[in-house]
């Protein structure tokens, strides 16, 4: 906010300067009667005032001053507008690096409450690598791992309801116990994810979702969207009932 504040100022004086400067007349000569602005061009001596022994001579009407004021007023104004563009860049790099900051601090996630990974740890979660990283018993709800690579994560008993791990690499990763209540788990890569005692009520996983070697004992899966094909997989591998539910796997999937 200070360094805008700062820039525009800086602009607006620059603006200020320049219109000034363009403002000015340019230098000029009396003839007598008017001011008539100085050009470059030669004068007959009879419309200036004379000079002992130069009655026919023939003398520059301008100084040889005034081109090199022109040029310097020129320099001026052209160094003038650069000063004002590194200024409104300088001023716009500083307002990205302040949003990109503020993404960081804020987990660069969308959250649905207070308690996002966002407002807790200040990491990025969308778009980034997580690999190996632990969020065990962590209240994850409404934070987007979209398009993130998240392989071999721990995210045991952890809240991720909401969520969304749209097109996220989720290879290898424990969701043991965790509570997956409308997950989005579209297009995502499940490959080896072990997903025993966890809770999928309403959760999403239609769509180019990797389910091979998954793991998904005594989970419940109640209500939750699957293609026809990810059904039959899902439910020649479906064991075990889910200890907090008290609902079978099988069931949870209408097999």
């Amino acid at each position: 906010g200070q360094a805008s504040a700062a820039a525009m100022l800086l602009c607006l004086g620059i603006a200020a300067v320049f219109l000034a400067l363009r403002s000015s007349p340019l230098p000029s000569i009396d003839d007598g009667s008017i001011q008539a602005p100085i050009r470059s061009r030669m004068l007959p001596t009879s419309t200036l005032p004379r000079t002992a022994g130069r009655g026919t001579a023939k003398v520059w009407a301008s100084s040889p001053s005034t081109p090199c004021r022109r040029r310097r007023r020129g320099a001026m104004q052209s160094f003038l507008l650069n000063l004002g563009s590194l200024a409104l860049l300088s001023s716009n790099k500083a307002g990205a690096n302040s949003a990109a900051d503020s993404k960081i601090a804020m987990g660069s996630a969308s959250t649905g409450g207070e308690k996002a990974i966002a407002a807790q740890s200040g990491i990025a979660t969308r778009g980034v690598i997580l690999d190996n990283a632990d969020f065990s018993g962590r209240d994850l709800s409404g934070v987007s791992f979209q398009q993130s690579i998240v392989r071999k994560v721990n995210f045991k008993k952890a809240d991720v309801s909401g969520a969304s791990f749209f097109d996220a690499d989720l290879y290898g990763s424990d969701f043991t116990d965790a509570t997956m209540k409308g997950t989005n788990l579209e297009a995502a890569n499940l490959e080896k994810v072990n997903f025993e005692n966890a809770i999928l009520e309403e959760a999403y996983i239609s769509g180019n979702t990797n389910l091979r070697g998954i793991n998904i004992k005594n989970s419940d899966w109640t209500d939750t969207f699957v293609r026809k094909d990810q059904k039959q997989y899902l439910c020649s591998i479906a064991e075990g009932e889910n200890t907090r539910t008290g609902v079978s796997t099988k069931e949870s999937l209408n097999c």
